[in-house]
């Protein structure tokens, strides 16, 4: 490693500008964290005109998430709420730095590996569920009756409390109904 030169800092500066030194070397800053986003929301507390802020956030997306909200619903990760509205990878990207996830309460349910269709699923596979066996039955009720469009279609036919709900969210998916003898009548 070079020494430095002995001459002080004014006559050392002199002799780099004329090129009779070496320029010291200049450490380039560290890059700047970058800018906090104008605005954040709390998904869990959020109103239908804060969701509507989130760019390209349609009107269906917006009233879904809020009646999911006023049915008690939380969500606890990016990844339940992403999960839950198939977003594209770009719009995941410009809404995540506004978005902030507060539980609000007990701690929140850990979701399972593979997604369980709720329109196509067999009378055994819904037993996965560990619901009591009269909500079971009225899942397949109103599951003939019409296919479940989102968890808020399901909570609101079934009148589910929130934290059955919750305990759904990455567990279950909502698929078209398949038609034929693959559905169970019972």
């Amino acid at each position: 490693m070079p020494r430095s030169h002995w001459l002080d800092p004014l006559a050392r500066k002199v002799l780099q500008a004329t090129g009779q030194l070496p320029a010291k070397p200049t450490s380039t800053p560290p890059a700047a964290p970058p800018p906090a986003p104008a605005w954040t929301m709390d998904v869990n507390r959020a109103s239908r005109e804060e969701w509507r802020q989130l760019p390209g956030c349609p009107e269906d997306t917006a009233d879904l998430l809020v009646r999911l909200q006023r049915g008690g619903v939380q969500f606890s990760a990016a990844a339940d709420l992403f999960q839950l509205l198939e977003l594209p990878d770009e719009l995941r990207r410009l809404w995540e730095p506004h978005l902030i996830f507060r539980w609000h309460g007990d701690a929140p349910p850990q979701p399972a590996a593979t997604p369980l269709d709720l329109n196509n699923a067999s009378t055994e596979e819904l037993h996965s569920l560990h619901w009591p066996e009269q909500r079971l039955q009225g899942l397949l009720r109103e599951r003939r009756r019409a296919g479940f469009r989102d968890l808020a279609d399901l909570q609101e036919r079934l009148c589910l409390p929130a934290s059955a709900v919750e305990a759904l969210i990455g567990r279950v998916s909502f698929t078209a109904r398949r038609s034929g003898p693959s559905l169970p009548l019972n």
